[in-house]
């Protein structure tokens, strides 16, 4: 039997085929190339796609982005254990960043860039770092809350006026960081039972719960509601894009968020991992968001406007538990919002 003959274009392709499996493998497991990384992430898109513009630009290496509510995020963190597809989690709330640690599901990294980051805003197992800083607020519409015969609410009772009922958007805080944090507040200021009083009541008043945080901005933005809780970032900045809209900080108290970053328990890319998250905790990488107009508050003390220069300038009325707090009592609340909220 004659054997098969190929034609040379065939060995040719081949051939070709062939180095590109090799350079794939060597790629995949670091030993050739910059390589890849694949960021799960818990911001605002623009800024999710600033971060990896800017890392990508820093080191060479392509970035793949997913992005998804906190708490949406830290399911899909835990539904990929044993195969995992993130090398690192940046931003949404530590106190998420507390659970996932205590988990199993990151992994310890001494990062040179964190000793600028206070100890109260990284974890002292080195799992996780806070990057970035914002205070809740309410983003308010004035010619929504005209046309509903409301005030501008400057205290979270004002949001229980009837005139509100069905004019005030919120996440919900079974996905959002951003609405666990409003959530949490009202216990801190008002007590356990008081608290879950007065949820009761808000939660009664709102339109429709988004699944992300920084979504009820926009609801406000078209028009569709008269007053959103969210970060005062957000609401800045859909006032400089043109928005009928102001920020309101409640004079009867308020929160802040710590966004952090970790490198994720068995990363693919785990060096890459940890030079993302030198990247996000360098002076640079709280910076590189900032060309989107939402102008979050750095946590390096080595930056102007940093968080522990806002909290000590005494602007906001801030009443906050701590982050173990916050993650503690996680659990318990969800459960009273599903049974209680959601049935």
């Amino acid at each position: 039997m004659t054997p098969l003959r190929r034609s040379p274009c065939v060995l040719s392709a081949l051939v070709v085929l062939a180095l590109l499996v090799v350079a794939g493998c060597t790629a995949a497991d670091g030993r050739s190339g910059r390589g890849e990384l694949a960021v799960l992430c818990s911001n605002d898109a623009e800024i999710c796609d600033a971060w990896a513009a800017a890392f990508s630009e820093r080191s060479g290496r392509d970035v793949t982005t997913v992005r998804l509510p906190t708490s949406e995020a830290l399911e899909r963190i835990r539904h990929g254990e044993g195969l995992p597809e993130f090398d690192v989690w940046h931003g949404g709330g530590a106190e998420m960043y507390v659970e996932a640690a205590e988990e199993g599901l990151l992994a310890p990294y001494a990062s040179p860039e964190a000793a600028a980051i206070p100890e109260k805003l990284r974890d002292p197992q080195h799992r996780w770092s806070g990057v970035y800083s914002s205070m809740l607020a309410f983003c308010v519409s004035p010619s929504a809350l005209a046309a509903a015969g409301a005030p501008v609410p400057h205290t979270w009772d004002d949001l229980l006026a009837p005139a509100l009922a069905g004019q005030i958007s919120t996440a919900s805080p079974r996905t959002s960081g951003t609405a666990y944090t409003a959530m949490i507040l009202q216990l801190d200021r008002l007590g356990e039972d008081a608290g879950h009083d007065y949820l009761a009541a808000l939660y009664g008043q709102v339109l429709q719960f988004t699944r992300s945080g920084t979504a009820p901005v926009q609801v406000v933005a078209r028009g569709e509601a008269a007053v959103a809780l969210s970060f005062s970032p957000y609401c800045e900045a859909a006032r400089s894009a043109g928005h009928d809209v102001e920020v309101v900080i409640p004079h009867d108290g308020t929160a802040y968020e710590v966004g952090a970053v970790a490198v994720l328990a068995d990363a693919p890319h785990a060096e890459a991992a940890r030079e993302y998250v030198d990247y996000a905790l360098s002076a640079d990488g709280q910076r590189a968001a900032a060309g989107t107009g939402i102008a979050q508050i750095p946590t390096r003390s080595d930056l102007p406007g940093d968080l522990g220069e806002v909290l000590t300038s005494g602007r906001f009325p801030v009443i906050s538990s701590s982050l173990a707090e916050r993650a503690e009592r996680r659990d318990a609340l969800l459960r009273w919002f599903v049974q209680d909220v959601e049935r």
